[in-house]
């Protein structure tokens, strides 16, 4: 089985203090994937499973652009996501990830780069 398929990847700058200040999204989209079954752990305990996983070749890679969005003060964090994942800072993180994905996808500039983007 194939598709079609894009992935991110994303760094956050900080100021001196350790603050998000802005977060920059990188997208590849490439015209073919596969999946194959890898064994992955699936929690912190270490339990492994195998988990059907997409598999891109730069030989397929449509596209790359990249978008940043300024982080207003009030969604400003410390928290990081890092190994090893300490669970109460990175609970934080996510929730300030996903607040910011969610705004910058429903803004205007969000809008135009998915518009645009987002189509093959």
């Amino acid at each position: 089985m194939s598709s079609k398929g894009i992935t991110s990847s994303y760094e956050v700058a900080r100021d001196g203090e350790g603050n998000s200040t802005s977060i920059t999204w990188t997208f590849k989209k490439y015209s073919n994937c596969t999946y194959e079954t890898q064994n992955r752990q699936i929690n912190a305990e270490g339990a492994m499973e195998d988990v059907e996983v997409s598999v891109y070749s730069e030989d397929d890679l449509i596209d790359t652009q990249s978008i940043t969005y300024v982080i207003p003060e009030d969604q400003k964090t410390t928290a990081t996501h890092e190994e090893p994942h300490i669970h109460e800072n990175e609970m934080l993180f996510q929730a300030a990830y996903q607040v910011w994905a969610d705004t910058h996808r429903e803004s205007e500039a969000g809008l135009s780069f998915w518009t645009t983007f987002g189509t093959y």
